[in-house]
């Protein structure tokens, strides 16, 4: 653990903002790829089992169209996607770009319930994911990342408006909001992608012990660079069982991270692995970029599944450095403010900016 401490420390990885930075990137990745799919007549076929199926969103086909709905919701990707990437610089506009995605992904989680054909029936149905409720799970982490930065930014406009920085009503408002609501609890955003990675790792892994899952999988060991020797090792039903097996003790590290940061450390190590393997499918995926759109970057077939992985990456990343500080008791000092404690930590300065004291 300590070997591992030091070598990531050396890397640059302990240091300073990165995983904040890593997860705020892999967002605006998500937002620039997916709005920008939405212009093109195919995925608004693509589209149709879901905004008809999701509770919050059905209304956009009797109000736009089939089209119509599609150029709304890329319109409003990528305006969230221009106020992420502005909030690495901007807070206030990072905050306003963390509220367009908390709804977004609110409406997309909320979809799950409601999707037909989403347990496979021959797995006994649920929790045996199927069609589109796996790429739709993955959004539970999207939803928790965008609670992290929320959370983030809304501390950082905080601090910069207690040292002297510039303050204005709706972001109090938003504050007081926040504060009321718990968000701003310490470890609040660290325990909220945890779970949500705890979350990923017990459906996806609990698919891998049936025989649909094996068929399903065999495009992606097939492509991928860092798994692609499964095959031959394990053959078809075995490769799935070894991913099966894999990602629940990497399901049972990260759950026993609650408690002990060594073991969530070494699970946060295992679900950093496994999102390397899969994110590097995705140059390699083929049918992956939509001819009729001009290819890239106009996502098709697998590659919009695979496309989540950088944010589940990013958390993966997140979390290692969180719980090997934590293990070390590093303490890294950046503008006064107290990293081992996971997010931002201002010792209470947050709380005490609401009331003006």
């Amino acid at each position: 653990m300590r070997w591992l401490a030091n070598t990531l420390a050396r890397s640059g990885l302990l240091a300073g903002d990165i995983d904040y930075h890593l997860v705020r990137g892999s967002m605006v990745i998500i937002f620039l790829f997916f709005g920008y799919q939405k212009w093109f007549g195919y995925e608004a076929q693509v589209l149709v089992p879901y905004i008809s199926n999701g509770p919050l969103i059905f209304w956009l086909y009797p109000v736009f169209g089939t089209q119509g709905a599609s150029w709304f919701l890329g319109v409003s990707e990528w305006l969230f996607c221009v106020l992420l990437f502005l909030g690495f610089w901007n807070k206030r506009l990072g905050v306003c770009g963390a509220i367009g995605s908390c709804i977004t992904f609110i409406a997309t989680v909320t979809i799950i319930p409601f999707m037909p054909d989403g347990w496979a029936t021959s797995a006994g149905g649920f929790p045996a994911m199927d069609g589109n409720v796996l790429f739709l799970m993955k959004d539970v982490v999207l939803l928790a990342a965008s609670v992290y930065l929320l959370k983030q930014d809304l501390v950082r406009v905080s601090l910069d408006a207690k040292h002297g920085g510039k303050s204005d009503f709706l972001i109090q408002r938003l504050l007081k909001l926040a504060a009321d609501l718990g968000l701003l609890r310490d470890d609040l955003d660290y325990n909220l992608l945890r779970a949500s990675m705890v979350m990923i790792f017990a459906f996806f892994g609990y698919t891998k012990w049936h025989p649909y899952a094996a068929q399903e999988l065999i495009p992606f060991i097939s492509n991928g660079p860092l798994i692609s020797w499964m095959y031959p090792a394990f053959g078809i039903r075995g490769a799935t069982r070894f991913l099966g097996g894999s990602e629940w003790t990497i399901l049972a590290l990260l759950y026993a991270g609650f408690w002990d940061k060594r073991l969530g450390a070494l699970g946060a190590a295992g679900s950093t692995a496994a999102f390397v393997c899969t994110a590097t499918i995705i140059p390699f995926m083929p049918d992956g970029w939509a001819a009729s759109a001009g290819g890239f970057p106009a996502m098709a077939g697998n590659v919009p599944f695979l496309m989540k992985d950088l944010v589940l990456l990013a958390v993966s990343i997140y979390l290692l450095k969180q719980d090997l500080l934590r293990v070390s008791q590093l303490s890294i000092g950046d503008s006064g403010r107290d990293w081992a404690g996971g997010s931002v930590r201002a010792h209470s300065d947050g709380p005490r900016a609401l009331s003006g004291d």
